[in-house]
């Protein structure tokens, strides 16, 4: 993803919604402008596949890694410059992702909106930051009237958004029952549902390898780690240090991507390769102070202090996390491994063009080896609190998970939404690697289920915090576990939520 903004920054700084009590309290914010650019190509339609089952199984035979192949290298489809018919109503939509083909395939999709409807147009904003601005926004009074990204379970759990049963079950066009159940689930809170699952959704965990860099490091890319000590190997294998004892090549950063997820859309991967749920929803619980967290927290060590975790602050402010970009350290060719979903293939043909990569299982502890781990999450639509033109926004919401808006957004970057039907249609051999990511989808042999966590973003950010404490040694893992695990529930209390 660009440096504007990552999917890490989304949630960067909302420790701060805590602070900022009542909505009511909160100034508006600045509202961005679009940048324009040249008019986007027209996308092909995905080929026809057969469909798949509504709800996965495993299968006898199981998913083999992906063969490395260079695959396909396109042109990027260019960015489309905001098309807005004059003379009609316009309603604000905003999104986060400011990554090359994120922010074509959000404009792409608008502006074919936009030529086809003869009622209301959609002025599409990328918004850095957002989860902080639509708080800012809604106590100001100057929401947008729809939106997508920030932090879901937490807008949902503080009243920021509104209830979106009613317009459900009266849609044409939205058919409840032809999405993932799972997807479902974190759009909920206390039984109302407050998002729909649009962007980028289906399953989120693979490893991925540079093929080049796998072969100079003497290692065979078509045997991948399977283990997580596995994974240590290649990574002291794999990294490479310049003359000045700098990072030249990273081998893996455990805090890449879905690596450093926790929450929803981009689940806690560590906590399920461990086979451990950090927060008890009945409870309203959290469950970092156990040994299987401790045991996380020196792992994620171990990989910092091969390196130094200075250098790898230092590698860090060259390259950028995730794979949307062409300057973030995997699709540049600088980083070998990483962990990420199912949308990463359509980006790298993008983003890394010519390069060769390779896809499997995500790595487990050698006591959980042959455990093949997946999940469904995915990202929402919803009508922030305030929203001035509401029937509008749901209508724009309901087009977002057309076919049509559908093969736009997967022919720019190969993000897919959670729809069974419009999956069934897809070509898994599309990009190079994504036939890996659909099969897990029926032959993984753990399925993790969903955590509907109501502090998602202060979570997060206490997760990143308690990784900086431990890798730079200002805490033992076992303190940083406890801290955490006070912190947070301490907070749950402050907060009241229940």
């Amino acid at each position: 993803m660009s440096a504007s903004v990552t999917r890490r920054h989304l949630l960067r700084g909302l420790a701060l919604m805590a602070a900022l009590g009542p909505l009511a309290a909160c100034a508006p914010a600045a509202q961005p402008t679009p940048t324009a650019a040249p008019k986007a190509a027209e996308p092909a339609k995905p080929a026809e596949a057969p469909k798949p089952a509504a709800q996965p199984t495993p299968t006898p035979a199981p998913a083999k890694p992906a063969q490395p192949a260079a695959g396909p290298t396109p042109t990027p489809l260019p960015v489309a410059t905001p098309f807005v018919k004059p003379g009609l109503k316009t309603i604000d939509f905003w999104w986060g992702w400011g990554g090359m083909t994120g922010i074509n395939a959000l404009r792409a999709t608008i502006n074919r909106f936009n030529e086809t409807s003869n009622t209301f147009q959609v002025n599409g904003l990328q918004v850095s930051g957002i989860g902080e601005k639509m708080l800012t926004a809604i106590a100001g009074g100057t929401a947008p009237d729809a939106a997508v990204n920030g932090p879901y379970s937490e807008f949902w759990a503080r009243g920021a958004v509104l209830p979106l049963d009613d317009r459900l079950r009266t849609s044409k066009i939205i058919n409840r029952g032809d999405f993932f159940e799972a997807n479902w689930i974190h759009a909920m809170w206390q039984g109302k549902t407050y998002g729909v699952p649009v962007i980028e959704c289906f399953v989120r965990w693979g490893l991925s390898w540079n093929v080049e860099l796998v072969q100079k490091g003497g290692l065979d890319p078509e045997k991948p780690p399977q283990t997580i000590e596995e994974l240590y190997e290649w990574h002291t294998k794999l990294t490479v240090f310049d003359e000045a004892k700098n990072v030249k090549i990273l081998g893996f950063d455990p805090m890449d991507a879905m690596a450093g997820g926790i929450g929803s859309p981009d689940p806690f991967y560590w906590g399920a390769a461990w086979g451990f749920k950090y927060f008890d929803q009945d409870k309203l619980q959290y469950n970092f102070d156990n040994p299987d967290f401790v045991e996380i927290l020196t792992v994620i060590k171990k990989f910092y202090d091969f390196v130094g975790a200075e250098k790898v602050d230092g590698f860090r402010k060259s390259y950028g996390t995730w794979t949307q970009s062409p300057t973030a350290s995997f699709p540049s060719g600088v980083e070998a491994l990483i962990i990420n979903g199912y949308w990463q293939p359509g980006e790298l043909v993008k983003s890394a063009p010519g390069k060769k990569f390779g896809y499997s299982w995500v790595p487990v502890p050698a006591k959980r080896k042959g455990i093949k781990l997946q999940t469904f999450r995915g990202h929402f639509a919803y009508l922030p609190k305030g929203s001035k033109n509401q029937d509008e926004g749901f209508q724009f919401i309901e087009y977002l998970t057309t076919d049509q808006s559908q093969d736009i957004i997967f022919a720019q970057t190969g993000w897919l939404g959670a729809r069974k039907a419009y999956l069934a249609k897809i070509d898994p051999k599309t990009y190079p690697g994504l036939e890996f990511y659909i099969k897990s989808a029926q032959e993984a042999t753990e399925r993790v289920g969903a955590t509907v966590d109501p502090m998602q973003g202060f979570t997060y950010n206490q997760w990143n915090q308690t990784v900086d404490k431990v890798k730079f040694g200002e805490r033992t893992p076992e303190q940083a576990a406890k801290e955490m695990n006070k912190t947070l529930n301490d907070e749950i209390k402050k907060r009241g939520i229940s």
